[in-house]
């Protein structure tokens, strides 16, 4: 038997217990209703009043920002000399030359270069591979389709 304004438990569905956030979230819930005058819990229960959900300005701005390390290379020039190149091969004697060139600069290179380099490679032969392939490669490979057999007589 169901008595108006109550919940039946029995109607409920029967549930594992809840994860540690939810576990959490519900005491914090159960904390601030206990703080609430009878009248404000009345509204609640009437529907008149709400409980509403508002994230701290905290949360809202937080966000992980990209850690600058100073590398004492000059990315610049590295991408202006990489530019400078026009065969693959060039490009990669160059990138293999340069012992400075360490895992991080080798990101930072591929990033300044723009979107033709990827730059999630994660040891210095894919990032150098990757940077020969988006940059003097990718030249090449664009020259030889407009002017290869797609080229009208």
């Amino acid at each position: 038997m169901t008595v108006p304004g109550r919940i039946d438990i029995e109607s409920l569905p029967s549930s594992p217990l809840p994860s540690p956030p939810l576990a959490v979230a519900l005491q914090k819930a159960v904390a601030l209703l206990e703080s609430l005058s009878r009248e404000q819990l009345e509204d609640i229960a009437s529907g008149e009043g709400k409980l509403v959900y508002q994230p701290s300005q905290a949360r809202s701005v937080r966000r992980r920002e990209a850690v600058q390390r100073p590398t004492g290379v000059d990315i610049e020039a590295a991408v202006a000399d990489i530019n400078g190149f026009t065969k693959p091969g060039e490009v990669a004697d160059y990138l293999q030359s340069r012992a400075e060139f360490t895992v991080p600069v080798l990101k930072e290179i591929a990033r300044a270069l723009g979107p033709t380099v990827n730059s999630t490679g994660r040891t210095k032969a894919q990032l150098r591979r990757d940077i020969v392939e988006g940059t003097a490669g990718f030249r090449v490979r664009s020259a030889a389709m407009s002017e290869g057999a797609w080229a009208k007589p």
